[in-house]
């Protein structure tokens, strides 16, 4: 058996944890096990109208605990559980978390990914027919696509987030300010990629990280149109990716119940990983108090999402609220 061997993603980055921290006023604790050198892993101890609780890390799709060692894992895991409140932790590869069972486990996530290393061009000698169709379309119907590090195309892709995501989610949208603390911190490595009509209006948009070998498509967005531009964003995003000499493009996590976004993925996907959450509390723990202030916040989310609602107060609800739902 190969040993594992721990590896940072985007969510260990420094540019992305203090984005976190600065947007949504917590603090990303770092932890050192005494047993094994040169270890870490992250965590926030949060305390707020919805209780008290320890997630790692908040804000972010997985964190694996960077420890190698079965006693630096039981090191970090007695000191979650020492806080005495609930814990949540979302680990990535590192099977010392993911085969610990003495934490609930819930598999109902997915993660995918796309090899670049063989070049764009590989790739694409990999789709099927209906899927270079599909990518070959968008051009047709008057698409063009273009990379932007520039704030105001941001602001324009935020603009789409808070639209579809009240639209089609019933869900708040992440603060703009958040987006704008990670383009502060990480400049030209955060790019927005914009599908727009020929006129210049934008249709679609994704916006992607590079970092530690990795191109990571994190968040995307569209407005209703009849364009189907996803697959050929994914295949400008590949090309952009691999020229960039970046080893793989994350796809991100997947809800299982969500079938049409994990099949769209899977047509590209070379990489398939079921992700784990791992969740504790301790015995008879109860806050009444956080279940009620939890099930208000699903309610005012309700009513800021309304259809009849501006999207500058559903937007304006999301910078208030957004930092409850970490």
């Amino acid at each position: 058996m190969v040993p594992f061997r721990a590896a940072e993603t985007l969510f260990h980055s420094e540019p992305w944890r203090q984005a976190v921290e600065q947007t949504f006023d917590v603090k990303i604790l770092e932890f050192v096990p005494t047993s094994e050198p040169g270890a870490r892993a992250y965590y926030s101890a949060l305390a707020d109208i919805r209780g008290e609780r320890v997630v790692s890390i908040p804000f972010s799709d997985f964190c694996d605990p960077l420890i190698e060692t079965e006693a630096g894992w039981g090191e970090f895991a007695d000191h979650l559980r020492s806080y005495g409140r609930p814990v949540t932790v979302r680990p990535f590869r590192n099977p010392l978390a993911i085969e610990d069972r003495s934490f609930d486990r819930a598999t109902d996530l997915l993660w995918h990914g796309i090899d670049l290393t063989s070049g764009a061009d590989h790739i694409w000698d990999g789709l099927k027919s209906k899927q270079r169709t599909a990518i070959r379309r968008a051009p047709k119907a008057g698409l063009s696509f273009r990379f932007s590090s520039r704030a105001d195309d941001l602001a324009t892709f935020h603009a789409m987030h808070v639209d579809l995501r009240k639209t089609k989610y019933r869900m708040l949208a992440h603060p703009l300010s958040f987006f704008e603390a990670l383009h502060d911190r990480f400049g030209d490595d955060m790019v927005v990629l914009l599908a727009e009509e020929d006129d210049g209006t934008p249709v679609a948009a994704m916006v992607l990280f590079a970092w530690n070998d990795r191109w990571y498509y994190k968040f995307s967005a569209s407005y209703p149109r009849n364009y189907r531009p996803n697959a050929a964003m994914i295949m400008a995003a590949c090309r952009e990716g691999a020229d960039r000499g970046l080893g793989m493009l994350d796809l991100g996590r997947s809800d299982i119940d969500q079938p049409g976004l994990v099949q769209f993925k899977q047509q590209f996907a070379t990489e398939e990983l079921v992700l784990t959450t791992l969740r504790w509390q301790p015995d008879d723990y109860d806050d009444p108090i956080g279940a009620e202030v939890g099930r208000t916040l699903a309610v005012v989310t309700e009513l800021l999402t309304d259809p009849s609602v501006p999207n500058h107060l559903t937007a304006a609800g999301g910078d208030l609220l957004y930092r409850y739902f970490g």
